[in-house]
């Protein structure tokens, strides 16, 4: 039984719905990369580097959606704080989430530039057989870096609680430290994939604009399908930039400043939070044309059924 303190208002409510459909139509987006590469990974035994990167990103963040959604409403309607595995978990989702993002743009950033700086040409020639290795490279550090944050998270659950003043000061003051040292670790975790992501996004956008000037400078017209392309990757990475951006920054934002499961602004922040995971599935599929096809076969199939 819910206490009556628990029940949520009706703005609360409104507020969980929205973040329940948000989060069923990110899970229905990532479901659906994963069926349709994890299909074809299992026919050909392999998968093109960028589909490798778009299924290992599409089952993080399918994991990441669910285990959000089960900490959330967990935490408001049965305990206050959040289980410790489940909050492992989710911090380890959300790390290998940010680096599998990153490479997929870096490797965008690699194959798409025109860059003709040595790195950039060897980069370009050795980027494909990377990909297994980076991936992998992500998982273990990602594995890593929470195995110490979680003995850390253990070790302040089960510091004693004592009626002593001075013993109870020096306790608080420990877990302050290793909270902070915690959030310093996490917030230095987080920030790594970002620059790495800001930089290739920096790069190709530049790349992108500088090829953009040379197409008009040789006359090429608003409707050449060069052009055309062009600007749609353009106005992609921009998307995706903003995107990426709004997701570390609002993370940082709440691991500094958190807010409590049961005020409103909290389930207002997760809608704002998790947007951007719920929108990237579906611009990732209407922009391959792998994913593209499959959707259109799976319409017309339950069409004619």
């Amino acid at each position: 039984m819910l206490s009556r303190e628990r029940m949520p208002s009706l703005l609360i409510l409104f507020f969980m719905i929205f973040f329940l459909l948000e989060s069923m139509a990110a899970i229905l987006g990532n479901g659906f990369i994963i069926v349709v590469l994890g299909r074809e990974w299992v026919r050909c035994c392999t998968l093109p580097p960028g589909d490798m990167i778009l299924a290992s990103l599409g089952i993080s963040r399918f994991f990441l959606q669910w285990v959000t959604i089960f900490s959330n409403f967990h935490s408001y309607f049965y305990q206050p704080n959040r289980n410790l595995y489940i909050v492992t978990f989710w911090n380890f989702a959300n790390v290998i989430t940010f680096w599998f993002t990153t490479w997929l743009a870096v490797f965008y950033c690699v194959k798409i530039s025109s860059f003709t700086h040595p790195i950039f040409l060897w980069l370009k020639w050795r980027i494909s057989r990377y990909v297994p290795w980076l991936l992998l490279w992500s998982l273990l550090v990602s594995t890593l870096i929470f195995i110490p944050s979680f003995v850390n998270k253990c070790d302040i659950f089960h510091l004693p609680v004592t009626g002593n003043y001075s013993e109870k000061t020096a306790l608080d003051k420990t877990r302050a430290l290793q909270r902070l040292s915690y959030l310093s670790l996490k917030i230095f975790f987080l920030l790594i994939p970002f620059l790495f992501f800001l930089a290739s996004t920096i790069l190709l956008i530049s790349s992108l604009c500088q090829h953009l000037r040379n197409m008009q400078h040789h006359s090429a017209g608003p409707q050449d399908p060069s052009m055309q392309v062009h600007i749609t990757t353009l106005k992609s990475v921009f998307f995706f930039l903003i995107l990426y951006a709004s997701s570390v920054l609002s993370l940082i934002t709440t691991l500094i400043a958190p807010i409590s499961v049961c005020n409103s602004g909290f389930w207002v922040w997760e809608v704002g939070t998790y947007a951007g995971i719920t929108i990237h599935p579906a611009f990732l599929i209407l922009n391959s044309t792998k994913l593209r096809r499959a959707l259109k076969k799976m319409l017309y199939d339950h069409e004619t059924a």
